[in-house]
């Protein structure tokens, strides 16, 4: 049950990301320098302006998936002063920043004018990394991308590792030896120097990232269907299909599959977890998704070199919440099997 709320929290957090997370822009990729590097919980002023400059055409059907664009122009502040029609901006590093009204289309007025009326804060609950973007939007997002990839990932592994599995068991003899032989030469390819080469081959988009991931993982499916294939096909309900003349591949998809989504559920599980972290390793490495766009991986990628100079919690925000999604997905496994094991529920 604690895998199966962490999953559905991560789920909720990744079906409605843009409309929860604080920075709702385009990967959430609102990059504030003047705040770069702050701690959890920290808290800033800002002048918010339009920039006319910025328009967006998407619907709100479309920006709900791809984010929203936003004209509104943010300039952080520790503290504020006018002189001269100019606006005298303290950063949180002591850098001072001169800044006349023309230069962001507003009429001179008083320094309570300005803040009554432009000024806003704002809170960032995981601090900023640093580009000064808000990590826990970009997290959220991350987790997106993960699910989205262990997902796909695992569809095409199941329905590959299920093809071949189920005929490998099932019809035996010639086609059994050369699907054997091909699982277990990808058996002894490693993973990730499997999901290395296709990315190489095929480039580094974002279904290359789910098609290669998935291509990786069939074999597990593979060899779990045709045990159970091969255990099941002798069973007598099998013998009573096959003596009233039902020919024999409605007598796998009817009969043999359904009786063995057990071991397929479990399996599933565990690819899931295994997905998130392939994705998370490629991105790590640099050949999974592309910045901007967040993921877990790529965020660990740029911010793992903090963890030694005193900002562990750059490295460590994301590298938690992979922890936990593969430890939801391996206790959601953990779970099935227990449900689908008749000696032990005996």
């Amino acid at each position: 049950m604690l895998g199966l709320w962490i999953i559905l929290i991560a789920l909720v957090l990744a079906i409605f990301a843009y409309t929860i997370i604080p920075d709702n822009t385009p990967n959430a990729n609102r990059q504030l320098p003047e705040i770069a590097l702050q701690p959890p919980l920290f808290n800033t002023d800002f002048i918010k302006y339009q920039n006319a400059a910025i328009q967006s055409d998407k619907s709100w059907w479309k920006s709900l998936f791809t984010g929203y664009e936003s004209n509104m122009e943010l300039i952080p502040y520790k503290n504020l002063e006018i002189i001269d029609s100019e606006l005298q901006i303290t950063n949180h590093y002591g850098q001072i920043r001169i800044l006349p009204f023309n230069d962001i289309g507003l009429e001179p007025m008083s320094r309570k004018d300005l803040i009554a009326k432009h000024g806003t804060s704002k809170k960032y609950w995981l601090g900023t990394d640093r580009y000064g973007r808000d990590i826990m939007s970009r997290l959220i997002l991350g987790i997106r991308v993960s699910l989205t990839v262990g997902l796909l990932a695992v569809v095409i592994s199941v329905f590959i590792g299920i093809f071949l599995g189920s005929i490998s068991g099932y019809f035996g003899g010639w086609l059994d030896q050369v699907i054997s032989f091909l699982i277990n030469v990808s058996w002894s390819i490693p993973t990730l120097l499997l999901v290395f080469a296709i990315v190489l081959a095929l480039g580094r988009g974002v279904g290359i990232i789910f098609l290669a991931v998935g291509l990786t993982m069939w074999v597990d499916v593979a060899r779990i269907v045709r045990g159970q294939v091969l255990q099941q096909k002798n069973m007598q309900y099998v013998q009573a299909a096959k003596s009233i003349g039902l020919p024999e591949f409605p007598v796998l998809a009817r009969h043999i599959l359904p009786n063995i989504v057990g071991p397929i559920l479990v399996i599933a599980a565990a690819n899931f977890a295994t997905a998130i972290l392939i994705e998370a390793g490629l991105s790590y490495l640099g050949f999974g998704i592309r910045p901007p766009a967040p993921s877990i991986g790529n965020m660990l990628n740029e911010q793992y070199g903090f963890a030694l100079s005193g900002k562990p919690f750059l490295a460590l925000v994301p590298a938690i919440t992979i922890m936990l999604l593969v430890l939801a997905f391996n206790l959601i496994g953990t779970g099935l099997r227990d449900a689908f094991d008749v000696k032990d529920n005996k």
